[in-house]
């Protein structure tokens, strides 16, 4: 009896009971889930020679009979094991070394004929280093492209690539549900053939051609969720909000400060939307610093004063936190905070069941929380409007769930982003939102100044910064990952907290933040932070998001090269919040050419917009060899410098709809939209 796409995982050859568990937690349950687990980049070991022929930099296989092999602890580092072999072919003999694989003495005896493939290194003559071995002529490891998968437990890359293999054994079970009409015409291979060539891929020029079908799929079939979405809402009734033009010219002149145009512009956009009878679905689309905040206050404000309930999710604790601390302090109304470390009616601390009742008997009519808040037995009968900060962390499929209210009338949706982009991608990439730009700053605010300091200049930037923490202002430093063992960011932190306190800020008030802290004390930190009882926060990306510290006038960035221009830029947002002049450092450890032109576009704009256009154009289409593929949140594959993609999907989703709105004569896309709209989790 063969193996089928349903099947679960564990039928195929050696996956045990904890490799199943490991499958599980990366979401792979079926043969079918197993692969549709895309590679996140490649390896290509396609290149064969002789060991006489071999050059120092390359990446080959090559066919080898094992000569002697041993192991040894390292003299240097105790808990190292160095296992080191000779092998020769006909041409040569050439040193080969592998670190901490004991168990290699013991597999590659003396005498056995192996393929080896990694990169050729001069250490003591030519050599390799850690490669890739199997049976000679075997192919599944070596000899050709190999993909390169996320691992999590037990799991090794290995037999990931074994029990691929087996599963792709049953792929002409996968039923194609793109029309064939549209794949001859874009010459896309079929479903099969892509699901094979992206794993075992027979040449590069198959590969590409697999990525572009595949990446095809997903934007497709996201274009198709659009027009799904768009038709269910114009199908939708919600609660009518009508403007109250009076009240708003007085909350507006009550404010501090004077709003500019833009955020006129949007607040008006969105109160017209929140008066018609079917749901909003908008998308406010900000640069860092550009008061997205008070914009989404005007809207709730208009809601609140016609008793109905308004609901506003956060990415992060902090960010919830924070937010319901902003919306106090703009609205005249108790506003309740809801995560799982925090439960508060202003700034009191409540237990849970007060707020629900508060909430039930209308004395709390606007709710903070994280998007775990969806899944809280909270009393969410009259929501009018929920509010998405971060909207990208927020698919199409569970914004289409969000419809899916029990109550007769859907909530208005508005979703916020910090990040910028092109006009042209947002229309492509939120095609089921309706669109509102902040593009101009508040005034007086001062351009941040930014600067790529190099080894040489570092000492005068941390004296400089010193006179700044004396004069009474705030410093992030933002640390990379040191490795992916690290996805957490304490070591990185840890040690440059160590580093700075015993030298460039010895004496000053220093704390760390990072991924393993407990949410309280993430909590406690940060509010310690913005009450000046901290002068340095040595933080990962977790500051990356909506953290406002008014007195931070200064960002360093450690290993600048490791972030994007969209990052670097939101970092660089966290400062700068005041009428202070602020600063920006960014301090590489190696610099590329491209990482060079990068930094560069940092350095000459602030423009957030500007940025993504620079981002766009200096990425490029990627280089799927040894590069990790981003995909968006909705997809595996596509990127944002997919855009002529991205144009075909559109154009083929207009098309397709224009002629078979219904899907009746496609039951095989009907079934795929169908299928994602039913597989959506609220998280």
């Amino acid at each position: 009896m063969g193996i089928h796409l349903s099947d679960t995982v564990s039928l195929l050859p050696g996956i045990g009971a904890k490799a199943r568990i490991d499958f599980k937690n990366l979401g792979i349950l079926s043969v079918r889930d197993l692969l549709f687990y895309m590679p996140f980049r490649f390896d290509d070991f396609s290149l064969k020679k002789s060991i006489q022929d071999l050059s120092v930099g390359e990446t080959v296989t090559i066919d080898v009979t094992i000569c002697s092999i041993k192991s040894r602890k390292s003299f240097k580092r105790k808990k190292l094991t160095i296992t080191e072999a000779i092998v020769e072919d006909e041409t040569g003999e050439i040193t080969v070394t592998w670190f901490n694989q004991p168990y290699l003495e013991k597999t590659l005896k003396p005498g056995r004929e192996v393929s080896l493939a990694g990169r050729i290194d001069d250490r003591d003559g030519l050599s390799l280093t850690n490669p890739v071995y199997e049976p000679k002529g075997k192919r599944v490891q070596t000899g050709r492209i190999i993909p390169v998968y996320g691992l999590t437990g037990s799991l090794t890359m290995r037999r990931i690539r074994e029990a691929m293999l087996v599963a792709l054994g049953t792929v002409e079970e996968l039923i194609d549900w793109v029309p064939s009409s549209l794949r001859e015409s874009e010459a896309y291979p079929s479903l099969t053939q892509a699901i094979r060539e992206i794993h075992f891929p027979e040449s590069p020029e198959s590969l590409q051609m697999a990525i572009k079908r595949l990446k095809f799929d997903e934007l497709f079939l996201h274009q198709l969720l659009f027009a799904q979405v768009r038709k269910q809402r114009e199908k939708t009734s919600a609660h009518v909000i009508p403007i109250d033009e009076p009240f708003l010219k007085t909350l507006v002149s009550s404010l501090p400060f004077v709003l500019t145009n833009a955020q006129k512009r949007a607040a008006w956009e969105m109160l017209q939307d929140l008066a018609k009878p079917t749901p909003m679905n908008r998308l406010l689309e900000g640069d860092v610093g550009s008061g997205k905040t008070v914009v989404a206050a005007i809207a709730i404000e208009q809601v609140l004063r016609h008793n109905f309930l308004t609901v506003y999710l956060a990415p992060t604790e902090i960010l919830a936190s924070q937010q319901q601390e902003a919306l106090g302090f703009f609205l005249d109304q108790s506003i309740g905070l809801l995560s799982r470390g925090h439960c508060k009616i202003g700034q009191e601390s409540v237990k849970r069941e007060e707020l629900f009742e508060a909430i039930e008997s209308g004395k709390v009519k606007c709710v903070v929380g994280t998007h775990a808040l969806l899944q809280e037995s909270v009393p969410l009968q009259k929501v009018a409007l929920i509010i998405i900060d971060e909207q990208h962390r927020f698919g199409v499929e569970q914004r289409h769930a969000l419809l899916e209210t029990g109550d007769r009338q859907a909530p208005h949706l508005l979703s916020m982003t910090a990040t910028p982009i092109p006009r042209s991608l947002s229309l492509t990439l939120y095609g089921d939102l309706n669109l509102s730009i902040l593009d101009e700053m508040p005034k007086g605010r001062k351009p941040i100044a930014t600067a790529l300091v190099p080894e040489s200049q570092r000492s005068g930037m941390w004296a400089h910064i010193k006179t700044q923490i004396q004069a009474g202002e705030q410093v992030f430093v933002v640390c990379p990952l040191i490795d992916p063992s690290d996805r957490l960011g304490v070591k990185s932190v840890t040690e440059v907290a160590k580093e700075l306190s015993q030298s460039e800020l010895k004496g000053v008030r220093l704390a760390v933040l990072h991924g393993k802290m407990k949410a309280e004390e993430k909590t406690r930190t940060i509010q310690q932070f913005r009450d000046q009882e901290i002068d340095v926060l040595v933080a990962t990306t977790v500051v990356e998001v909506g953290v406002d510290i008014p007195h931070a006038t200064v960002m360093v960035i450690i290993g600048a090269e490791r972030f994007g221009l969209a990052q670097l830029h939101q970092l660089r947002g966290r400062v700068g919040r005041s009428d202070q002049q602020s600063y920006c450092y960014l301090l590489p450890e190696t610099l590329s050419d491209q990482s060079r032109s990068r930094l560069q576009a940092m350095v000459e704009t602030t423009n957030g917009f500007v940025l993504s256009e620079k981002d766009l154009k200096l990425r490029g289409p990627g280089n799927v060899f040894g590069n990790s593929q981003s995909g968006f949140p909705d997809f595996q594959l596509a990127t944002p410098a997919d855009v002529e993609i991205m144009k075909k999907a559109r154009d083929w989703a207009l098309k397709l709809l224009e002629s078979d709105p219904e899907f009746v004569e496609h039951p095989l896309i009907k079934q795929r939209v169908e299928q994602t709209f039913e597989n959506v989790h609220l998280e």
